[in-house]
């Protein structure tokens, strides 16, 4: 199977950008990473393998845009599977292994895992008690196979008001179509949440730098 995970990123942290793609390179199986820059400073990472597509303006629509376009270069390429990552984020090493071997298994057209909160300095807090696959998944979390394909264009389908919730359209628009999804409730991927609700699930004081929002997305894109 060739998996391709599309990473867009818009000012990530060096250390934090470096963090994601290393996780892409260890994966216990082969995936192409396909890297997005959103009308920012290109990353300079001369160890970084896959491609690296750098757009000349911001979307500005917390990266659905990049994440289209990475789909398209994912299919031009023939990948069968097309994953996700935000730059801030990391996949534990067998991520893509056992969302793929779940799929097969179950005969699935897409799949969602549940997901680790982190803190912002990337320690551990607790598995999230949010994203369940029915009422709440997130963009990270998702493995969408060739069948599906078509319906990525529900990405930059949703009004620009939305857009800090497109993954939720995404899932939806697969929903309504009829697409074949499952949940796996196994936390594969590490969040990094800067979100106050998150450390009020984990009983914890927020940082200074928390923000707070009322749909407990954690969309923090720009």
């Amino acid at each position: 199977m060739k998996i391709c995970v599309v990473t867009p990123y818009f000012e990530t942290p060096d250390h934090w950008l470096r963090q994601c793609c290393a996780s892409v390179r260890s994966q216990s199986v082969e995936a192409h990473h396909i890297l997005v820059c959103d009308g920012t400073q290109p990353a300079q990472m001369p160890d970084f393998h896959g491609s690296h597509i750098i757009l000349q303006r911001n979307f500005q629509d917390y990266g659905n845009t990049p994440r289209l376009i990475g789909c398209y270069q994912a299919m031009a390429m023939g990948a069968d599977a097309i994953a996700f990552l935000d730059a801030d984020n990391w996949y534990y090493r067998d991520h893509l292994e056992d969302l793929s071997r779940f799929a097969s298994q179950n005969l699935l057209e897409a799949v969602c895992s549940s997901r680790m909160l982190h803190r912002l300095d990337g320690t551990t807090m607790i598995k999230c008690p949010t994203v369940d696959g029915k009422h709440f998944i997130d963009t990270n979390c998702l493995f969408v196979l060739r069948p599906a394909f078509p319906h990525m264009v529900a990405w930059a389908a949703q009004p620009m008001s939305e857009a800090a919730v497109a993954d939720q359209w995404v899932w939806q628009h697969m929903v309504r179509s009829g697409i074949r999804l499952g949940f796996r409730d196994r936390p594969t991927v590490a969040y990094r949440t800067r979100h106050a609700v998150h450390y009020a699930q984990a009983n914890e004081a927020p940082p200074d730098e928390a923000v707070n929002r009322t749909d407990h997305h954690g969309a923090r894109y720009h």
